[in-house]
């Protein structure tokens, strides 16, 4: 590639992952796509990683999902934390355990494979896979998953990732139990388009300034066959008078380069008022797997709280840097 391109591309990159310009352009070759998509083994497993990662957010965090950068590489994927409050939800929610009713929680079988001074990398037995998380020191990653099993010593379960190297006989149960059969086939046949937005999941703070970020896998709705698609519900909360940029981020997410093969869905769920959704987009691929719903909404709360009285007054630190984030995009 021409190294104006390059350039170019290098910093368009950069509004997916928040990488800085030498690590975004180190990873450009002319034979790769600028945001490579993984081998099998490994998007799913991205798309496990993304669903927890979802659902362990309940509280405010300085970037999207509390997470600061991300590198998608060719088969391994770095999320870089921007906390250690945030690192222990994600790791506490990611480690598999077993409670003994026969449920199974967290990945089933993730082990940590490495724990170095860059941070810990964590894969799934006997398949392809990686994932780094990093973002802290190595003593603080030491003290959370020190944390984490005092919590299930706490709990009467049973760690499984300071088990056998390969699937525990739990594991394997709960995995034949619950993640075979037709939902499992929908859930695998939209694996692209949960790992592309844990891929792209810099968008959300460099494209649109919003204040808060939450979401979850919705149920399937009219309009589609089955079970499907994967759908993605994404809650982006403005601040009053922060005005909406939906346009840029549909733009991204769709662009041809370096985002995902959706497109604007024009169909709504008739059993939504049409007031409640006006302000609600929805793209989705040809082949209908997958589904991205984007909703954008206008809050009006103090200090940058949706519910105050839920939580503990947010930090000063992390509510300048949300500050930050939002002026910054509001001055492109």
């Amino acid at each position: 590639m021409r190294r104006d391109r390059i350039s170019r591309l290098a910093d368009r990159r950069r509004l997916y992952t928040n990488e800085t310009y030498d690590q975004a352009r180190s990873q450009l070759r002319p034979d790769r796509q600028p945001i490579p998509t993984p081998p099998t083994d490994q998007l799913h497993f991205e798309t496990g990683l993304w669903h927890e990662i979802v659902d362990s957010r309940g509280d405010f965090t300085a970037y999207p999902f509390g997470i600061r950068r991300v590198r998608p590489l060719a088969d391994t994927i770095e999320l870089e934390m921007e906390s250690e409050r945030r690192a222990n939800e994600i790791l506490r929610r990611i480690l598999p355990s077993y409670e003994p009713d026969g449920e199974v929680h967290g990945v089933p079988a993730l082990r940590i494979r490495q724990r170095t001074q860059k941070g810990i990398e964590v894969h799934q037995c006997g398949r392809a896979t990686s994932a780094w998380l990093t973002g802290l020191p190595a003593r603080a990653w030491k003290r959370i998953e020190a944390e984490t099993l005092d919590t299930i010593a706490e709990l009467a379960w049973r760690p499984l990732w300071k088990g056998p190297a390969d699937w525990s006989e739990e594991e394997l149960t709960y995995e034949q139990r619950w993640n075979t059969g037709e939902w499992a086939r929908t859930f695998r046949a939209g694996a692209w388009c949960s790992s592309g937005l844990l891929r792209r999941i810099a968008n959300f703070h460099t494209i649109t300034p919003v204040d808060y970020v939450s979401g979850y896998k919705g149920l399937g709705i009219r309009g589609y066959d089955g079970l499907r698609p994967v759908r993605w519900c994404l809650e982006l909360d403005h601040r009053r008078s922060v005005h909406y940029r939906q346009q840029q981020l549909v733009d991204a997410l769709t662009n041809p380069e370096l985002g995902l093969p959706v497109t604007r869905a024009h169909h709504l769920d008739p059993i939504y008022p049409p007031h409640e959704t006006k302000n609600w987009i929805r793209l989705d691929d040809e082949g209908r797997t997958g589904l991205i719903e984007l909703r954008f909404t206008t809050i009006t709360y103090t200090s940058l709280r949706p519910d105050s009285k839920k939580t503990q007054p947010l930090h000063q630190e992390m509510a300048e840097t949300i500050r930050a984030r939002v002026e910054a995009v509001l001055a492109c």
